[in-house]
């Protein structure tokens, strides 16, 4: 739900994990947490726009208050009382910052729906679970695991996931009015769906210099994934940059990527590829043959999947575009900290 969906895709070597991935990438479009685009670098941090400098908080110095007037303790150990005067400020540092950024996203959301007569109904948010469900596996019991694991990784409770679910709703239904299939696009989603795809792995640097050494080290027989490990600066690194089978086609990464990808030979070092933040070093591992599915008996299928596409590409460029205007005045010293320490949604 934006978080944002743009990031390389993790854990190749287990199916149920890539679509964890997937669907976060698909439905954290609206929630600007941390999972899909934690200090984006290389292939993490490909956007389709330019971005511009974010606008910092103005901070003003408060004295903490309470979070709520009760007389019943939040919480009691060894018979003393845990006071929220003693929690508030440890849970603003915590997640005040990304709590904030997602309240002046609803704030700013409702003005848009507003201008443009738009209700977001039950019956949105419930298209928003189900699909979200749909994503994670078609099977529900594997399903209904897999959404469960997403929600305590990223810390969804009820509340947040309710939030959660009516942002991307909300996004959707603005993000749809810019929307135009075109037979590129359903070509796109065909390609991405049923056609042939390559495995690599991928190591990324922030300047050509260090593109060299590595072509240096991997020239003289050092393994790909070992080097990867220890410079690349993109996500994949932890996994030796082992990355997820790419179509030809996948919008999801850079056009600069894809063509590098799909013109070696396996087992071969590409050159230094430039990206949006760094140098990119490939290497193919194998080719998966495409599935054989007729594109007409896939028409429908194609044409749904190459509108969410579009939805989500329209989806995140929305919500980083009134992110940027976004310039909340903080009054408390620990949810100042936060905000600034953030992982922006608005880059």
């Amino acid at each position: 739900m934006t978080q944002y969906a743009h990031t390389v895709r993790v854990n190749l070597t287990h199916e149920p994990w890539t679509r964890l991935i997937h669907c976060c990438a698909l439905f954290f479009c609206a929630t600007i947490l941390v999972a899909c685009s934690s200090q984006s670098t290389g292939l993490d941090g490909f956007h389709a726009e330019p971005t511009t400098p974010p606008q910092p908080a103005t901070s003003v110095v408060s004295p903490v208050k309470p979070i709520r007037p009760s007389d019943r303790p939040p919480a009691i150990f060894n018979g003393e009382v845990i006071s929220w005067d003693e929690m508030q400020p440890r849970l603003l540092e915590v997640s005040g910052g990304q709590v904030v950024e997602e309240i002046v996203l609803e704030r700013l959301l409702r003005q848009e729906l507003q201008a443009a007569k738009i209700t977001i109904d039950e019956a949105a948010i419930a298209r928003e679970e189900k699909a979200a469900v749909e994503a994670l596996s078609t099977d529900p019991t594997r399903a209904a695991q897999l959404l469960t694991a997403l929600r305590n990784a990223q810390a969804l409770g009820p509340a947040r996931w309710a939030a959660l679910l009516w942002r991307n709703a909300a996004l959707r239904a603005l993000a749809k009015r810019e929307i135009t299939l075109t037979e590129d696009t359903v070509r796109q989603a065909y390609d991405t769906a049923h056609g042939p795809r390559r495995v690599g792995r991928l190591i990324v640097v922030s300047d050509i210099a260090s593109a060299e050494k590595v072509r240096t080290r991997l020239n003289a027989g050092e393994p790909f994934s070992e080097v990867a490990a220890q410079l690349s600066i993109d996500s994949s690194a932890s996994r030796g940059g082992l990355l997820a089978p790419i179509a030809r086609l996948d919008p999801s990464f850079p056009p600069a990527f894809r063509e590098v990808l799909f013109t070696i030979k396996p087992g071969e070092n590409s050159a230094a590829v430039l990206l949006e933040n760094g140098y990119a070093i490939v290497q193919l591992r194998e080719e998966i043959p495409g599935d054989g599915a007729n594109p007409a008996t896939t028409r429908a299928e194609d044409e749904r999947a190459a509108r969410r596409a579009q939805e989500r590409v329209e989806m995140d460029r929305l919500a980083r575009t009134l992110l940027r205007k976004a310039r909340p005045t903080i009054f408390d010293d620990s949810l100042s900290d936060s905000w600034n320490r953030r992982p922006r949604g608005d880059k």
